[in-house]
């Protein structure tokens, strides 16, 4: 079965969507959708599709299966409501919001109408990730500590916390679901955010320059989440499980895994394209109706976008939030 898919987004995520895709066998994408009709033109140019004159006249189900939502987080509308009532099968890209209320009623109404859908946290479907998840089951973690640490994204949008939720909300996003992931649900959060940067250099934003996040898991595991979105001299990601009789290095987002215990001290590098893993994996649960190769859906992932928006409110109302 050829699945014809839909693209809501012509920017970089959609083009590295669009990549992936490209090498999926059963793949094909119809249409294409963006404000931007010179982008839009540009991206259906390297896939034969058709740019579609609006999201809605994309979201016409004789024309396409499934639709990959690849529009910032405060630009969606309701659009995975549209696609849900229509029929169609739904990807959309993290973090799946700005508010915990209109997301929920968005997977009330996704979970409704049974359509396939996910979320598009790609790092779980490194094979180096699963390797971890399955060491990792069973065992006793009692620390984590995570950090990212990076540069800022060029869109003006993104600076401002209303439309991105800051950096902890775009892109640790992938820290803060790989924890959950790999160790469990969150129990509760606490948090600290500054601006001792950027007041200066670039008042006219919103968003914080640092965090310092803590936190514990249901399992009684403790740990922290430091990040800052204005790091000139070094970037990178790290995760580390710790256990009395072992520890988890991940690296890289993901890439890259050290595994260390009575037993063994290895590290592991991917060679695998998660995003090309992610999306052949969606592209199969469409065809097939089975969701078992879906590793995150969107109901999965409103428990990332919760502790997110309760590390901000434990910040501003200087208080331990429990989710």
């Amino acid at each position: 079965m050829t699945v014809k898919i839909g693209m809501i987004g012509a920017g970089g995520i959609a083009r590295s969507h669009i990549n992936a895709l490209k090498k999926v066998e059963q793949a094909k994408i119809v249409s294409i959708f963006d404000l931007n009709t010179a982008g839009a033109q540009e991206a259906a140019a390297l896939v034969g599709a058709r740019v579609a004159e609006s999201a809605d006249a994309l979201l016409n189900p004789q024309e396409i299966d499934a639709v990959f939502i690849c529009v910032p987080q405060f630009a969606r509308g309701e659009l995975e409501e549209i696609a849900a009532k229509r029929g169609i099968h739904i990807f959309v890209e993290k973090p799946l919001g700005l508010e915990l209320a209109p997301v929920r009623q968005k997977e009330q109404t996704i979970r409704e109408s049974g359509v396939i859908n996910a979320a598009g946290y790609v790092l779980r479907y490194f094979d180096t990730v699963q390797k971890v998840k399955q060491y990792l089951e069973g065992k006793t973690i009692h620390l984590i500590q995570a950090f990212r640490i990076g540069g800022s994204h060029p869109a003006p949008w993104w600076s401002q916390l209303h439309m991105s939720g800051g950096n902890l909300g775009d892109a640790v996003t992938h820290q803060i679901d790989m924890i959950r992931y790999l160790a469990g649900e969150y129990k509760d959060v606490t948090a600290q955010f500054g601006r001792n940067s950027l007041q200066t250099l670039k008042p006219e934003t919103t968003i914080p320059d640092a965090g310092a996040v803590s936190f514990s898991l249901q399992s009684g595991a403790v740990g922290t989440i430091t990040e800052s979105c204005l790091s000139t001299h070094f970037s990178g990601s790290e995760i580390k499980f710790i256990g009395a009789d072992f520890m988890v290095n991940i690296t890289g987002n993901g890439r890259t895994v050290s595994i260390i215990d009575n037993t063994q001290n290895i590290t592991i590098t991917s060679r695998q394209d998660p995003s090309y893993v992610q999306d052949k994996a969606f592209v199969e649960a469409v065809a097939s109706g089975s969701r078992e190769s879906i590793l995150c859906s969107y109901a999965d992932g409103i428990n990332t976008l919760a502790f997110t928006i309760a590390a901000y409110q434990a910040a501003e109302k200087r208080s331990t939030i429990s989710l």
